[in-house]
């Protein structure tokens, strides 16, 4: 069998671009099978997978410039894209999820592993080092028992190998056309407000009630807005690993302090305040700027009365998830100003949104103290957090 040729530039940065499109759609399409499918445990599996796929494409976008293209350039061949339609137009999302664990996780690595392979040690040392960091990322996907190999025979295979520019592309569908009602949750939880008190209760209300919803909200960003900029994308799947770390964390904690997942009802109040938002700066402030803001704020309040209590367990998640909200919040703030261009557009964009609250009677005053230093580590200024004191 005679040897492939290794791959020129033209080739090399042709076969990244539709690698850097296949962990795109596929992070699309796990972002919006996290918000629709009920079991959560699928739900913090998936977390991981979001985040993996991100960090594949944005190893493999710092690439493409050294291959004359732009960060990114992404490439559809149609075999593929229709491969990734077909799986968004499954109505059931478990159906949806084993057949990303069955067919298109396996694929992806086998074929950026092929791939890494065929280019030049030497000449091409910059893409066989990326594309052995893009298979490190891919190697944490959830996989088939046993890691089983696609054989690299698949549409994405076929895509990369065909020489024909000309075939017909199909355009890509919405991996989360709109934002559902709800996202979805296991048969057994029952929606509603716990009499009970004391630290378990509080632990089931924030898992589900906060974490999960948020990481489903970052999900939901990601799957339902394919326009926005690949920086902001990044950052929301790092917010989806990071909530579906806190919901695992503090999800054993409520094992080891003797309760269990579903002995208290739960809330939707994070995902509805949400879905009231109509544009994606609204969506992000309503989230990451309004709502994660509060929490910096509670979040604080509950560590010290921890710490108080000497349980060191629990104050030790809560130091690290406080420490998460410092980035997330300031995301929302630096996308806003980056998407909205001022401090004073984004001040007129949380003024109308907390009118849009107000309207559906949700209250937009943090209940606690406010997390000065916290708030201002996350990019609030000074104009800002005035604004924001109870006496403002």
């Amino acid at each position: 069998m005679t040897e492939k040729t290794p791959p020129d530039v033209a080739e090399s940065r042709r076969s990244m671009q539709i690698l850097r499109y296949a962990c795109v759609r596929l992070l699309e399409i796990s972002a919006g099978v996290l918000v629709r499918i009920a079991d959560s445990q699928t739900k913090v599996a998936l977390s991981r997978d979001v985040w993996s796929l991100a960090q594949a494409a944005d190893h493999i976008g710092r690439r493409l410039p050294g291959l004359r293209s732009s960060a990114e350039a992404m490439t559809p061949v149609a075999g593929y894209a229709e491969f990734t339609n077909g799986l968004i137009r499954i109505s059931d999302p478990t159906e949806q999820y084993d057949l990303l664990v069955s067919q298109a996780f396996p694929e992806l690595r086998d074929v950026v592993c092929l791939r890494q392979a065929r280019h030049d040690q030497l000449a091409d040392e910059a893409s066989v080092s990326c594309l052995k960091s893009v298979a490190e990322q891919l190697d944490k996907l959830t996989l088939p028992t046993g890691g089983a190999a696609s054989g690299g025979r698949g549409e994405l295979a076929r895509g990369i190998e065909c020489l024909d520019r000309d075939e017909q592309i199909p355009p890509p569908l919405s991996a989360l056309e709109s934002i559902p009602r709800r996202p979805g949750r296991e048969a057994g939880l029952t929606e509603g407000t716990s009499r009970a008190s004391g630290l378990v209760r509080h632990l089931h209300d924030m898992i589900f009630g906060i974490e999960i919803c948020a990481a489903e909200i970052c999900a939901a960003l990601i799957a339902h807005h394919p326009e926005a900029p690949w920086g902001l994308r990044y950052d929301m799947a790092k917010q989806v690993r990071d909530e579906g770390r806190h919901f695992e964390l503090i999800a054993n904690r409520i094992s080891e302090l003797g309760g269990q997942i579903g002995d208290h009802p739960i809330k939707f109040d994070v995902w509805d305040k949400f879905t009231l938002g109509r544009t994606l700066p609204e969506r992000i402030n309503i989230e990451q700027r309004m709502g994660e803001g509060i929490g910096l704020d509670g979040g604080m309040v509950i560590y010290r009365a921890l710490k108080k209590m000497g349980d060191e367990r629990t104050a030790l998640l809560f130091d690290y998830i406080n420490a998460d909200e410092v980035t997330h919040v300031g995301n929302g703030n630096r996308w806003l100003r980056e998407l909205l261009g001022s401090d004073e557009a984004v001040a007129a964009l949380d003024a109308e949104t907390r009118r849009l609250l107000a309207t559906a009677n949700w209250p937009t005053a943090s209940p606690m103290p406010l997390n000065v230093e916290d708030r201002i580590l996350a990019g609030f200024t000074e104009a800002e957090l005035a604004e924001l004191r109870p006496d403002a």
